[in-house]
């Protein structure tokens, strides 16, 4: 039997290329700092959780990012909030920037022979932490701007905030809070057109982006919360997986630890393919005044990354990531700590102990 396996041809679908790591057809979140920690982009048919800070603000700007990636590539929406109004959402993403500015950004760093002083140093490469790809997926974006109105109303975007509770939906009665179904029925009714069926012609196929919001806040909660949630999670898990779609689903996972199920937290990270969260500084006394995490606004936490439909799933160069809200972006950035820090009067903080000699017969120490 022969050990060779024909490699599937990629998707002819705007915004995806097959991956040099597991010959998935990926597309881009939209940053490609994060793309470049997940291995270039996240595959079609997979399911990105990401671990809200507490005030949800990172969080938000990175589901930003994913609809933004969206509407350039012109992939169809869906937008599922209950917090506020998802058209308040859609209006805000940002604009994309032209390819000369972003190479200008890009070449930033000095140049080796620019450098005067410390000659000896001329043939080493800049340090940049920056997580960066050397071929970019997706598109960078300028968060100080949004979009033209008319870029939005042409593109196609269902919006969902929990007002119409469709009775007549398949799994109405498996749910105790009805919102679940109607969010069910709503993401079915999409996915099921024709341009997101993996068998349908390839000039008319198309990619769904899913983009759920705050998902398991305490406007969701009712009775039997947990087992309401995992049962949508099973669901959608499935509608995901047998459609060109991919879902992005924020979700509040520090308010879970004051549920009375001590493991969901843990169960809804299983429902995930790739999944991270985001530790934010901000009410953290301790965080905020420790000098070595003065550049960064939080942490980011890999959690889980799936073999998705391959062998080996792809292991990052480091784990050790946080992140910064810049005026205009979302950098991630490998987390470097400082030289060693010193007191006002020079001393070390940090006292390494001296190597002394085992007491040897009663003795304190040895004579030379």
């Amino acid at each position: 039997m022969s050990g060779f396996v024909k490699r599937k041809r990629a998707l002819n679908i705007n915004g995806t290329r097959l991956s040099v790591h597991t010959g998935q057809s990926i597309i881009s979140l939209g940053n490609p700092s994060l793309d470049h920690v997940f291995g270039g982009g996240f595959p079609i048919g997979s399911i990105i959780g990401i671990g809200e800070d507490k005030h949800g603000n990172y969080a938000r700007v990175l589901s930003k990012y994913f609809l933004a990636e969206g509407i350039v590539n012109k992939h169809p929406l869906v937008v599922a909030i209950m917090d506020e109004d998802a058209t308040q959402l859609i209006n805000k993403l940002p604009t994309p920037l032209e390819e000369s500015k972003t190479a200008d950004n890009n070449s930033t760093m000095p140049e080796p022979e620019t450098m005067r002083i410390a000659f000896r140093y001329n043939q080493l490469t800049p340090v940049d932490s920056e997580q960066k790809p050397a071929t970019s997926l997706g598109h960078y974006f300028d968060l100080t701007k949004t979009m033209s109105p008319d870029m939005l109303l042409a593109h196609d975007v269902t919006c969902w905030n929990g007002g119409e509770l469709e009775t007549n939906a398949p799994e109405f009665g498996s749910f105790n809070n009805p919102h679940y179904a109607s969010l069910l029925s709503c993401i079915r009714s999409k996915a099921g057109e024709q341009q997101f069926n993996a068998a349908s012609d390839e000039s008319s196929k198309n990619v769904l982006r899913i983009c759920l919001n705050s998902m398991g806040s305490p406007l969701w909660y009712g009775k039997q919360f947990s087992e309401d949630f995992l049962r949508f999670m099973v669901l959608l898990k499935a509608i995901v997986r047998n459609t060109l779609s991919v879902c992005l689903i924020t979700v509040p996972l520090h308010l879970f630890n004051h549920l009375d199920d001590v493991y969901l937290s843990k169960k809804v990270r299983n429902m995930f393919d790739f999944s991270f969260d985001l530790e934010a500084f901000a009410g953290q006394m301790e965080e905020q005044a420790n000098p070595a995490f003065k550049e960064y606004h939080g942490l980011l936490n890999i959690t889980k990354i799936t073999p998705f439909n391959s062998l080996a799933s792809y292991h990052p160069k480091t784990r050790d990531l946080a992140f910064k809200l810049k005026r205009s972006k979302f950098v991630i950035e490998k987390l470097h700590l400082p030289p060693d820090i010193a007191d006002e009067d020079g001393a070390s903080k940090s006292q390494v102990p001296a190597m002394s000699c085992a007491s040897v017969g009663g003795k304190s120490k040895l004579d030379f």
